[in-house]
């Protein structure tokens, strides 16, 4: 009686295991659906689009350089089917003038000229990434993009700008990013500009784009 006793413990004890690594797997593939979207400035295309991709990206990242570029070549093409949604994820243990690249293309998103921001950061990396007048040089490009320089000033300086770079961090984590770029297309996992080119590709025949 007793053996019999243990040995239902034992299944009952396995099935649940069983079933809760289900819910944990489950959970790590949808959990997509809990991170909210990026401010309208942070994203291109519409909301009608069939495919959606989430970016976390690094504005130090040489790769992330070379996605921005080519997802701006697939978006010109495919402007009214894909909408892409951009989350911040420096990797500040590498590049650490990130974070703080990240800072001024927020604060210029708050004017409307995040992806103007953005491409100049990309466009010049090797200017700003490690030098020690950093902060300057964001400026400058603030300057050449005409934004109002005091308000970028004031807002910078901003904790509210720090915490939402961290929550996109945050919600990195969430999605086990550990390299950048990290894509998600339509909840798909994809890392890098390859990967992200064929998976929009996959997604453009699948929806008869």
């Amino acid at each position: 009686m007793m053996n019999k006793l243990h040995w239902k413990k034992i299944l009952v004890m396995f099935f649940l295991m069983f079933f809760a690594t289900l819910i944990v797997i489950f959970l790590r593939e949808s959990d997509i659906t809990q991170i909210p979207q990026s401010p309208q400035y942070r994203e291109k295309g519409p909301d009608s689009a069939k495919i959606k991709v989430i970016e976390f990206s690094d504005f130090g990242c040489p790769a992330c350089a070379m996605a921005n570029k080519y997802l701006n070549e697939i978006l010109n093409v495919y402007k009214n089917n894909i909408q892409i949604s951009f989350k911040y994820f420096p990797l500040t243990n590498i590049h650490p003038n990130s974070f703080s690249a990240a800072m001024y293309a927020e604060c210029a998103g708050k004017q409307e000229k995040f992806w103007e921001f953005g491409n100049v950061l990309f466009e010049n990396q090797e200017k700003w990434l490690q030098s020690q007048e950093s902060e300057k040089i964001f400026m400058n490009y603030a300057m050449q993009l005409k934004l109002d320089i005091q308000s970028m000033e004031k807002c910078v300086k901003d904790k509210e700008i720090e915490k939402i770079i961290k929550l996109d961090m945050s919600y990195g984590d969430l999605k086990k990013v550990d390299a950048t770029p990290t894509f998600f297309v339509n909840n798909k996992r994809a890392v890098g500009a390859m990967q992200v080119i064929e998976s929009i590709k996959k997604a453009i025949a699948i929806n008869n784009i």
